[in-house]
């Protein structure tokens, strides 16, 4: 039967026990207690993430590897709160192959929540500790085949902007956002549209900086309306058309 966890001491035996497991080989065991005892529950996202910090904490670079190859062929939805958290945990001034990683799970999983809940913990995380390089991926990113790899130079930028990037760095963020702006297919433009409202609500002034380009850049209905919305949230002045 389901049962929702709701602190991480209840559980904090079970993840010890599944991490003595991983570090004699017995990687299956390990995935039998932590699949049986956590993940086919409903657990909150910070306590999933202290699962993957004691994981980290405890099993080697390989045991992590196995892991994360369970975590990703089983896609529960408990599951992508820990994989997000252990690919961040690697994040280091080489980001291409951890993007790279984050990436291959966001398709595996095929779904919007994977897509986001892995982008905010790699991709926005990596803006932040990163921006340079990180910047550079995400350009590529926003011309991926894969639809949710598209999506997710949204979410890295709505996590960033959130979590206070410096103004500059989320101004080249804003013109990455108005390059996909005129996507309409509804995942990618909702990914995309929702930054545009978070930069409306923290950062009204580059809206209004910008207004001759947002005006001159072709962008779909949807983006426009998040940019309005965002500028209401900060109670600043309208775009005028």
């Amino acid at each position: 039967m389901q049962r929702t966890i709701t602190s991480f001491k209840s559980i904090e035996s079970d993840i010890m026990s599944a991490a003595d497991l991983a570090t004699t080989g017995e990687i299956d065991g390990c995935w039998e207690i932590l699949e049986a005892r956590v993940l086919l529950h409903k657990v909150k996202f910070p306590i999933l993430e202290k699962v993957a910090l004691t994981l980290e904490g405890r099993l080697s670079v390989n045991h992590i590897d196995h892991l994360l190859t369970k975590l990703g062929d089983a896609r529960h939805i408990s599951c992508y709160p820990v994989i997000g958290k252990l690919i961040q945990l690697r994040i280091n001034e080489n980001l291409s192959p951890i993007y790279d990683l984050a990436i291959a799970h966001i398709i595996q999983g095929n779904e919007w929540y994977a897509c986001d809940i892995i982008s905010e913990r790699v991709f926005g995380e990596g803006s932040l500790q990163h921006f340079d390089t990180s910047y550079e991926l995400l350009k590529k990113m926003g011309d991926h085949e894969n639809l949710w790899i598209q999506r997710s130079i949204g979410i890295a930028t709505h996590y960033a902007t959130k979590k206070k990037l410096p103004k500059a760095s989320v101004e080249k963020l804003f013109f990455l956002m108005l390059e996909h702006g005129h996507k309409t297919q509804l995942y990618i433009k909702k990914g995309i549209g929702w930054p545009a409202k978070t930069i409306g609500k923290f950062h009204p002034d580059l809206i209004h900086k910008h207004a001759d380009k947002i005006r001159a850049t072709k962008l779909s209905k949807w983006f426009l309306t998040k940019i309005r919305i965002g500028l209401s949230m900060a109670k600043a002045q309208p775009l005028v058309s």
